[in-house]
């Protein structure tokens, strides 16, 4: 049975190993999330546990940072955002808890950012008549860097990926990760909808005006869900050089097969709707006529043991791709092929690299 089509109104947790290469690759100390699934028997306590442990990082860093030990802070800071974003993750039985460890998710990683090395500089992107809250990062000593805009999925958010940033910033692209409509801070002014692509084309727009970056080469990067809008994002502006799906979703047409865990998150990031109004504005969701307009080079990336896409949904994305393409798929990879992220990750990165070299 579908780990995602468990339902967690029971109070049972759903298969909790589930998440756990996803919990690793964020920076969650492995001895910690050993004693919180062995703690937590009922999904009700979820929130509570994961953030008494994210609190006691967050103490950390604040007595490194009154020290004046500014590396420990931006790591111990960076951990407790981490935390505080998987105790509201998936997590919608009580919203005040939900949303204050939301709050404290934003809080720790404004002071983190600072921090670490590189630096993470807080953007506030226009868009809508609001903003897009997000980070760039710049690697050091590039004086006009490349740039992969990440695009998180339906549970992910900014603070979820520092380790991927970390791995990008190394081959000396630079990265912006931001919520988009729908969530984290962009949540309570513009909820997701089928043509958000036009979030990371306002981050492209954003980009091109930043000295520190080649405006030339710029990517985009789909985590889970961000991997059906990063394709729609690089049909659309022809500023993106190269895009890829981690994995590639076609669309929301199949609602009632996606589970209560998928439907709960999903009707959230459309603005709390009802279960059958997700139905409807899911049903809006559609790669349909854009693949053939994808011009520039695109990665599918998919794992066999994922649990969410078909393999079928990877090739027929390939086949309708308008540009050069290609499909990696990894048969022990699950769903975002993180398990797998010592081969994932690398090939993918060294892909973008390649493909914005000048």
């Amino acid at each position: 049975m579908s780990t995602d089509k468990m339902d967690t109104t029971s109070g049972k947790i759903p298969l909790r190993t589930h998440w756990i290469p996803r919990f690793l690759a964020s920076g969650v100390d492995y001895f910690e999330l050993q004693d919180l699934l062995s703690r937590i028997d009922r999904w009700d306590i979820w929130c509570r546990e994961w953030s008494a442990k994210a609190a006691g990082h967050e103490q950390l860093g604040h007595e490194a940072l009154a020290a004046k030990r500014l590396v420990t802070a931006g790591q111990a800071f960076g951990r407790a955002a981490a935390y505080y974003h998987f105790a509201g993750f998936r997590f919608y039985q009580d919203m005040a808890q939900k949303q204050q460890a939301d709050r404290k998710a934003w809080e720790c990683y404004r002071l983190a950012a600072p921090n670490l090395k590189p630096p993470a500089e807080r953007i506030a992107v226009p868009f809508k008549g609001t903003t897009l809250v997000g980070y760039l990062r710049v690697p050091a000593g590039v004086a006009k860097a490349p740039c992969i805009i990440i695009i998180p999925g339906m549970d992910s958010r900014k603070e979820e990926m520092r380790g991927l940033e970390d791995e990008f910033l190394l081959r000396g692209m630079a990265t912006v990760t931001y919520d988009g409509p729908g969530q984290g801070e962009t949540w309570d002014n513009v909820k997701m909808v089928y043509d958000d692509e036009k979030a990371a084309i306002a981050i492209v727009d954003f980009l091109v005006k930043r000295k520190e970056i080649d405006a030339g080469r710029i990517g985009v990067y789909g985590w889970a869900m961000g991997g059906y809008f990063a394709p729609r994002a690089a049909a659309t502006d022809p500023r993106i050089r190269a895009c890829v799906s981690m994995p590639v979703r076609y669309g929301l047409e199949a609602w009632d097969e996606l589970g209560p865990m998928q439907t709960d998150a999903y009707t959230y990031l459309f603005g709390g709707v009802s279960f059958e109004e997700g139905r409807k504005i899911g049903a809006l969701f559609s790669l349909e006529g854009f693949l053939p307009r994808l011009k520039c080079p695109y990665l599918v990336v998919h794992g066999e043991k994922g649990d969410t896409v078909d393999r079928a949904v990877a090739e027929k994305a390939v086949k309708e791709a308008g540009g050069p393409v290609k499909l990696v798929v990894y048969p022990d990879g699950d769903h975002l092929c993180i398990n797998v992220r010592h081969k994932s990750w690398p090939m993918m990165m060294d892909w973008f690299a390649e493909q914005l070299a000048k």
